[in-house]
């Protein structure tokens, strides 16, 4: 069996790693934080997500998994799986640091046969621009001929139980045809599904409606499946893309959620309603503002590509502006009804609840609680803050902490068990007189029966 190496243990290096090792590939996990080797040495997880912990204790049984910060273990790898991270920096550029880093230190260990794949998000170009001429000056080798380079953007969804790193349908494109026929086989090989061409896509997916005996169907591509791009770009640009339509479409509803606050309309109910209409829309819903590595990142990445193209995404912008704006949104809610209960937000104490940029993960990546935190801070509110899933940024051991003399409740962040017990305070005798519900996530009757003040995104008062 092939020798691998993953570079970068994080959110999508190790469940990747960890499926290799499981399927019985010898499993070289390189990674630059030492602590994070420690505790992975240890059997432990440094990432909170149940599928990944059970995918690494499996890992872990199966003996074929070895995690270190030494990069000559990776030495005899046959398959370089690349996957560090790729921020944007304070101007909302693209940073290739890391990924340039990982490809300097990997290319004295390629040989002639060996198959190196990007998972990393990258803008459309970058393997054929950036990465395939760092690679042939470090390995003295020509990519396609002695070695084949390949993308498959990663697609991790983290917190999510159904769709993991073992099921979620892959792309992959590569330099060459024998490239990409070569990282689909092992995509396939790990994840125990189809391989199709892209041109078979349209054509297996349709028709997508079919009546049954009991209602109907939908067409979906098989779990686990793998499908073939017809060039690297494309594949680079299908991460891009995809996560720009979400970004897009979060943008409208979120539109649609201030819209529906001037009309005195209820969103979530309008949304829930559309939903009822089985074919042409998401649904998708408004909130304190997008996060994580994909959302509120990969629209940049393309941005930023179609700019150095010499066009500039108007649509893209805007959804930009709109979804990066939904913090200072969401404080004017609560200043407003602060207002409305005699308060002014500089003095007054807020229950800031949630720093992960969603529910039930410990992520912290473009969290719109940044944004949050900074504009009541420069208003001068007293915050108390807490995550039950993250506590760096945790100024209180509790939720009942974070509620104790608060006058407002505001919600970033909608953790199943933060929500659970919200439901079973008695939120008035705490003092709380203003909930602003930045994830619609709150029983809206239950929270006004108590005498409070509750305003959600989009939802009717």
């Amino acid at each position: 069996m092939k020798k691998i190496a993953v570079i970068g243990l994080g959110y999508v290096g190790l469940p990747l790693a960890a499926l290799c090792a499981k399927k019985g590939f010898s499993v070289v996990g390189l990674e630059s934080r030492r602590e994070v080797v420690d505790v992975l040495a240890s059997g432990d997880s440094h990432i909170k997500d149940a599928a990944v912990e059970r995918l690494l204790a499996e890992a872990n049984s199966s003996g074929n998994f070895y995690p270190t910060a030494v990069i000559e273990e990776i030495a005899g790898c046959e398959i370089f799986l690349i996957c560090v991270s790729t921020p944007v920096d304070g101007d909302r550029e693209p940073n290739l640091q890391p990924l340039i880093g990982a490809l300097e230190s990997i290319s004295p260990y390629v040989k002639r046969g060996d198959l190196i794949v990007i998972e990393s998000t990258v803008f459309p170009g970058t393997c054929e621009q950036i990465v395939l001429p760092i690679l042939e000056q470090g390995t003295g080798m020509k990519a396609g001929t002695d070695f084949q380079l390949a993308h498959c953007p990663e697609r991790v969804n983290l917190g999510d139980l159904f769709w993991t790193t073992e099921n979620i349908p892959r792309v992959v494109g590569a330099i060459t045809e024998s490239g990409a026929r070569q990282a689909a086989e092992f995509y396939a090989s790990i994840l125990g599904g189809q391989l199709f061409d892209v041109r078979e896509i349209r054509k297996n997916l349709r028709p997508k409606f079919a009546l049954v005996p009991d209602g109907y169907s939908v067409k979906q591509i098989p779990l686990g499946s793998v499908t073939m791009m017809r060039s690297i770009r494309d594949a680079e640009a299908v991460k891009a893309m995809e996560n720009t339509v979400r970004d897009v479409n979060i943008a409208f509803v979120n539109e649609l959620a201030k819209i529906s606050d001037v009309l005195d309309l209820d969103v979530v109910d309008i949304i829930d309603g559309m939903a009822t209409k089985p074919f042409g829309k998401g649904p998708f819903f408004p909130g304190v503002g997008v996060g994580g590595h994909c959302i509120a990142v990969d629209p940049e990445w393309l941005k930023t590509a179609s700019k150095k193209a010499g066009y500039m995404p108007e649509i893209i912008q805007l959804s930009r502006m709109t979804n990066n704006g939904m913090p200072g949104y969401t404080v004017s809610l609560l200043q407003d009804a602060l207002n409305d209960r005699g308060y002014p937000v500089k003095g007054t104490r807020v229950a800031l609840l949630g720093v992960a940029y969603k529910r039930n993960v410990d992520d912290l990546r473009e969290s719109p609680f940044y944004g949050v935190r900074e504009l009541l801070e420069k208003k001068g509110a007293v915050l108390a803050v807490y995550d039950s899933w993250v506590e760096s940024e945790n100024t209180v051991s509790s939720l009942v902490s974070a509620l104790s003399g608060a006058k407002a409740i505001l919600i970033v962040t909608d953790h199943d068990d933060v929500v659970s017990e919200l439901h079973e305070q008695d939120l008035r005798k705490h003092g709380i007189e203003v909930v602003i519900d930045g994830r619609n996530c709150l029983d809206a009757e239950r929270v006004i029966n108590q005498g409070v003040l509750y305003r959600g995104i989009g939802r009717r008062s």
